[in-house]
Protein backbone atom coordinates (compact mmCIF):
# COMPACT_ATOMS: atom_id res chain seq x y z
CA UNK A 1 0.00 0.00 0.00
CA UNK A 2 1.36 3.38 -0.97
CA UNK A 3 1.05 5.67 2.07
CA UNK A 4 1.82 8.87 0.16
CA UNK A 5 -1.60 10.00 -0.99
CA UNK A 6 -3.44 7.49 1.23
CA UNK A 7 -6.12 8.65 3.64
CA UNK A 8 -5.84 7.38 7.19
CA UNK A 9 -7.94 7.67 10.29
CA UNK A 10 -5.94 7.37 13.52
CA UNK A 11 -7.87 6.91 16.77
CA UNK A 12 -6.54 8.31 20.04
CA UNK A 13 -4.37 10.74 18.08
CA UNK A 14 -4.20 13.44 20.73
CA UNK A 15 -1.54 11.77 22.88
CA UNK A 16 0.55 8.71 23.59
CA UNK A 17 0.36 5.73 21.30
CA UNK A 18 -2.01 7.33 18.80
CA UNK A 19 -0.06 10.52 18.28
CA UNK A 20 3.03 8.85 16.80
CA UNK A 21 1.33 7.03 13.91
CA UNK A 22 -0.53 10.25 12.99
CA UNK A 23 2.74 12.19 12.90
CA UNK A 24 4.45 9.41 10.95
CA UNK A 25 1.64 9.23 8.39
CA UNK A 26 1.67 13.01 7.81
CA UNK A 27 5.45 12.80 7.35
CA UNK A 28 4.93 10.08 4.74
CA UNK A 29 2.46 12.21 2.77
CA UNK A 30 -0.86 10.73 3.86
CA UNK A 31 -4.03 12.68 4.55
CA UNK A 32 -4.82 12.03 8.22
CA UNK A 33 -8.01 12.23 10.21
CA UNK A 34 -6.70 12.56 13.77
CA UNK A 35 -9.49 11.31 16.00
CA UNK A 36 -9.89 11.75 19.75
CA UNK A 37 -12.55 12.28 22.38
CA UNK A 38 -11.15 15.80 22.75
CA UNK A 39 -9.95 16.84 19.28
CA UNK A 40 -9.11 20.32 20.58
CA UNK A 41 -6.06 18.69 22.22
CA UNK A 42 -4.64 17.50 18.90
CA UNK A 43 -1.54 19.54 18.10
CA UNK A 44 -0.30 17.84 14.93
CA UNK A 45 0.17 20.12 11.94
CA UNK A 46 -1.54 19.04 8.75
CA UNK A 47 -4.18 16.69 10.19
CA UNK A 48 -7.97 16.87 10.13
CA UNK A 49 -9.12 16.70 13.76
CA UNK A 50 -12.18 14.50 14.31
CA UNK A 51 -14.23 14.03 17.49
CA UNK A 52 -14.53 10.30 18.21
CA UNK A 53 -15.25 8.12 21.22
CA UNK A 54 -14.79 4.51 20.09
CA UNK A 55 -16.87 3.27 23.02
CA UNK A 56 -19.92 5.18 21.71
CA UNK A 57 -21.57 3.42 18.72
CA UNK A 58 -23.13 6.69 17.51
CA UNK A 59 -19.75 8.39 17.52
CA UNK A 60 -18.19 5.49 15.59
CA UNK A 61 -20.93 5.59 12.94
CA UNK A 62 -20.60 9.37 12.65
CA UNK A 63 -16.85 9.01 12.08
CA UNK A 64 -17.46 6.50 9.28
CA UNK A 65 -19.86 8.97 7.64
CA UNK A 66 -17.47 11.92 8.14
CA UNK A 67 -14.44 10.10 6.74
CA UNK A 68 -15.71 8.13 3.72
CA UNK A 69 -12.37 8.39 1.93
CA UNK A 70 -10.34 6.37 4.47
CA UNK A 71 -8.23 3.51 3.15
CA UNK A 72 -6.12 2.95 6.29
CA UNK A 73 -7.65 2.61 9.76
CA UNK A 74 -5.14 2.85 12.61
CA UNK A 75 -6.71 1.76 15.92
CA UNK A 76 -4.76 3.33 18.77
CA UNK A 77 -7.42 4.60 21.16
CA UNK A 78 -6.64 3.27 24.60
CA UNK A 79 -7.82 3.31 28.16
CA UNK A 80 -5.12 4.41 30.56
CA UNK A 81 -6.81 2.64 33.44
CA UNK A 82 -5.30 -0.69 34.41
CA UNK A 83 -7.36 -3.29 36.23
CA UNK A 84 -6.82 -6.85 37.27
CA UNK A 85 -9.33 -8.94 35.34
CA UNK A 86 -9.97 -11.24 38.29
CA UNK A 87 -9.76 -9.03 41.37
CA UNK A 88 -9.97 -5.50 39.96
CA UNK A 89 -12.81 -3.01 40.03
CA UNK A 90 -15.44 -4.35 37.58
CA UNK A 91 -16.11 -0.83 36.23
CA UNK A 92 -12.43 -0.35 35.37
CA UNK A 93 -12.30 -3.77 33.69
CA UNK A 94 -15.48 -2.94 31.74
CA UNK A 95 -14.01 0.37 30.51
CA UNK A 96 -10.78 -1.40 29.49
CA UNK A 97 -12.71 -4.00 27.49
CA UNK A 98 -15.04 -1.38 26.00
CA UNK A 99 -12.03 0.53 24.70
CA UNK A 100 -9.48 -2.15 23.84
CA UNK A 101 -11.84 -4.80 22.50
CA UNK A 102 -15.39 -3.63 21.83
CA UNK A 103 -14.44 -0.14 20.65
CA UNK A 104 -11.68 -1.42 18.37
CA UNK A 105 -14.04 -4.03 16.94
CA UNK A 106 -16.71 -1.36 16.39
CA UNK A 107 -14.22 0.72 14.41
CA UNK A 108 -13.23 -2.25 12.25
CA UNK A 109 -16.87 -3.13 11.58
CA UNK A 110 -17.82 0.49 10.77
CA UNK A 111 -14.85 1.06 8.46
CA UNK A 112 -14.78 -2.33 6.68
CA UNK A 113 -17.40 -1.12 4.15
CA UNK A 114 -15.56 2.19 3.79
CA UNK A 115 -12.28 0.40 3.05
CA UNK A 116 -14.00 -1.97 0.63
CA UNK A 117 -15.73 0.92 -1.12
CA UNK A 118 -12.37 2.61 -1.58
CA UNK A 119 -10.84 -0.43 -3.26
CA UNK A 120 -9.39 -2.10 -0.18
CA UNK A 121 -6.93 -0.86 2.33
CA UNK A 122 -5.59 -1.87 5.70
CA UNK A 123 -6.40 -1.93 9.40
CA UNK A 124 -3.55 -1.47 11.83
CA UNK A 125 -4.00 -2.20 15.55
CA UNK A 126 -0.66 -1.23 17.05
CA UNK A 127 0.94 0.88 19.86
CA UNK A 128 3.44 3.72 19.53
CA UNK A 129 6.72 1.81 19.64
CA UNK A 130 5.69 -0.32 16.67
CA UNK A 131 4.15 2.41 14.54
CA UNK A 132 7.08 2.99 12.20
CA UNK A 133 7.78 -0.74 11.82
CA UNK A 134 4.11 -1.47 11.09
CA UNK A 135 3.73 1.36 8.58
CA UNK A 136 6.91 0.24 6.80
CA UNK A 137 5.35 -3.23 6.50
CA UNK A 138 2.06 -1.89 5.15
CA UNK A 139 3.86 0.27 2.62
CA UNK A 140 5.97 -2.72 1.54
CA UNK A 141 2.82 -4.78 0.99
CA UNK A 142 3.57 -7.29 3.72
CA UNK A 143 0.65 -9.51 4.65
CA UNK A 144 1.93 -10.16 8.17
CA UNK A 145 3.88 -7.65 10.23
CA UNK A 146 5.56 -8.93 13.37
CA UNK A 147 7.67 -7.27 16.03
CA UNK A 148 10.99 -8.92 16.94
CA UNK A 149 9.55 -11.03 19.76
CA UNK A 150 6.63 -12.25 17.67
CA UNK A 151 8.93 -13.09 14.75
CA UNK A 152 11.20 -15.06 17.08
CA UNK A 153 8.19 -16.91 18.54
CA UNK A 154 6.92 -17.74 15.06
CA UNK A 155 10.34 -19.01 14.02
CA UNK A 156 10.59 -21.12 17.15
CA UNK A 157 7.17 -22.61 16.53
CA UNK A 158 8.07 -23.61 12.98
CA UNK A 159 11.19 -25.51 14.06
CA UNK A 160 11.62 -28.69 16.06
CA UNK A 161 10.00 -28.71 19.51
CA UNK A 162 12.04 -27.34 22.42
CA UNK A 163 11.23 -26.28 25.98
CA UNK A 164 9.47 -22.94 26.37
CA UNK A 165 11.21 -20.46 28.69
CA UNK A 166 8.84 -17.58 29.58
CA UNK A 167 11.65 -15.84 31.48
CA UNK A 168 13.60 -15.52 28.24
CA UNK A 169 10.75 -13.60 26.59
CA UNK A 170 10.01 -11.46 29.65
CA UNK A 171 13.66 -10.41 29.82
CA UNK A 172 13.83 -9.36 26.17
Amino acid sequence: MELRGATALVTGANQGFGRQPAVELVTRGATVYAAARRPELIDIAGVRPLRLDITDPGSVEAAARTAPDVDLLVNNAASTEIGNLVTGDPDVVRRMLDTHFHGTLAMIRAFAPVLAGNGGGAVLNVPDELARHALDGIEAGEIEILDRQSAEAKTALSGPPHPFDPAAIAGS
